[in-house]
């Protein structure tokens, strides 16, 4: 998606943000040692963020209403040939009183559709009479609510760190030693064969990305930010967008802070949550356009919601086809319903599991599971500024959303060492290079088990099959 183009003004779906909220401070940037740590939260006083937009305003407010879609909004796909214009001229269309705005570009057909005097309690129109006039409309080819989500909290969850096992190469990053996962996951190994090309793009489509963090900032491409429609993906009022984004890549090696799983890669942020943490489809497609159009060939989304989008799958078609593989947890419910998305064909999902190599409580299931990595008690970074998470600079949360940028970061050092693998076969690769936990085989829980960073790197494609 073209820069100059004018994207959607809502946020987007539901980030698998989960919880075990202990903050854990490197010395040399958060407080002094022995200073106790505050739990951080969004009715903190500390928490200061940049002024909301109308429309993240009022997407969060239909949010805490407990509302499925934000009011007064569709999200429409014309008939080709077809204009805004038309559509709202036509048939009943024509008393609604709709706005619209194109979702991605004006070539793509999607267009958000608003009441004028959209706001709770202010429509002008009832929705499901608007739906059913623009799903009836001779212009377009389908309509469907502007679907909301919000950030799902699984409870406290602890897990003993794993010490770090000698390997050909660790990191001098001083919190490395807490970091389990790569332990689990062979990472050391895998460093020692490769660390990412540094002109590979892995984009981070979530509540933005800190673009003064120490363990990042060097590597953040400026990004977009689509719940205000406008540059930059640099800001992160909510903090789980940082978190991501460290998990993925922070900078390795450095004497700072943590080590991320492909170190030489570059960030794209692309902010399409609301610092609150909701937001609506518009974006979250607005978002993976605009990643797969700006050269991003690992879009990693620790998003997700109950309901499937058109729109969505048109976004996911669309960065497909540009050779991006997209990655999306699996969502953090503990049971077998789908997320998406994550359950749309096409996209790798991903569960959790915890030090212990057993699935994570929270960790949703079903036979759309690709693969799993450790996704709790997870540390990474958080802003360098109070926001949403427990704390300032470094921190530990869990949720599938942490076991997702794991799986993206091996995507893009599996992309560096092969880069004649597209996106499928880079899927195949990480599936037969994995640990097999649970069943025998593939199994719906662990999928085809949980990543290998060694394995991934060092084994031909195609030797192993599964």
């Amino acid at each position: 998606m073209n820069q100059n183009v004018r994207r959607v003004i809502s946020a987007v779906a539901l980030t698998s943000l989960a919880a075990t909220m202990v903050a854990c401070q490197n010395q040399q940037l958060g407080p002094a040692a022995g200073v106790p740590r505050t739990n951080v939260g969004a009715n903190s006083v500390n928490n200061t963020r940049a002024p909301q937009s109308a429309n993240a305003a009022a997407i969060d407010q239909a949010a805490r209403s407990g509302l499925q879609a934000v009011p007064g909004e569709f999200i429409v796909k014309l008939k080709p040939g077809a204009t805004a214009q038309a559509a709202l001229s036509q048939g009943n269309v024509r008393s609604l009183n709709l706005q619209a705005k194109p979702l991605s570009s004006a070539q793509s057909g999607f267009v958000l559709m608003k009441a004028s005097a959209n706001g709770m309690g202010a429509l002008r129109t009832n929705d499901a009479q608007a739906l059913q006039a623009l799903q009836s409309n001779p212009a377009v080819l389908y309509a469907e609510p502007n679907y909301i989500v919000k950030l799902n909290l699984p409870a406290n969850v602890k897990q003993a760190p794993v010490q770090a096992a000698p390997g050909s190469f660790k990191p001098n990053d001083p919190m490395y030693a807490q970091q389990y996962a790569h332990q689990k996951t062979a990472s050391e190994a895998g460093w020692a064969i490769e660390q990412g090309n540094k002109d590979l793009i892995l984009a981070i489509v979530d509540t933005g990305v800190d673009g003064k963090h120490p363990d990042l900032a060097a590597k953040l491409l400026p990004g977009y930010n689509t719940v205000d429609d406008k540059p930059s993906g640099q800001s992160d009022g909510n903090g789980h967008g940082t978190h991501c984004a460290g998990i993925a890549s922070a900078i390795t090696n450095n004497g700072v802070g943590v080590a991320g799983y492909a170190p030489n890669v570059k960030i794209l942020p692309v902010k399409v949550l609301s610092d609150s943490g909701s937001g609506s489809y518009a974006s979250v497609a607005a978002g993976i356009v605009y990643a797969a159009d700006n050269g991003a060939k690992v879009i990693s989304m620790s998003l997700g919601g109950p309901s499937n989008s058109k729109v969505v799958e048109e976004a996911v078609k669309h960065a497909l086809s540009k050779g991006a593989i997209l990655i999306a947890a699996m969502g953090n419910d503990g049971n077998g319903s789908k997320s998406y998305p994550a359950a749309i064909a096409g996209v790798m999902a991903v569960g959790a599991t915890d030090s212990a190599d057993k699935l994570a409580r929270f960790s949703q299931y079903g036979t759309w599971n690709s693969v799993t990595a450790p996704g709790v008690d997870i540390l990474s970074s958080f802003p360098t500024h109070a926001s949403d998470m427990p704390g300032v600079n470094y921190g530990s949360i869990s949720g599938t959303s942490m076991a997702t940028p794991a799986v993206a970061g091996l995507a893009a050092l599996v992309r560096s060492k092969f880069p004649q693998l597209n996106a499928a076969q880079v899927k195949t690769h990480i599936e037969a290079t994995s640990d097999d936990l649970g069943d025998p085989g593939y199994d719906i829980r662990f999928g085809f088990g949980r990543i290998n960073v060694a394995k991934a790197l060092s084994t031909a494609p195609g030797a192993v099959r599964r």
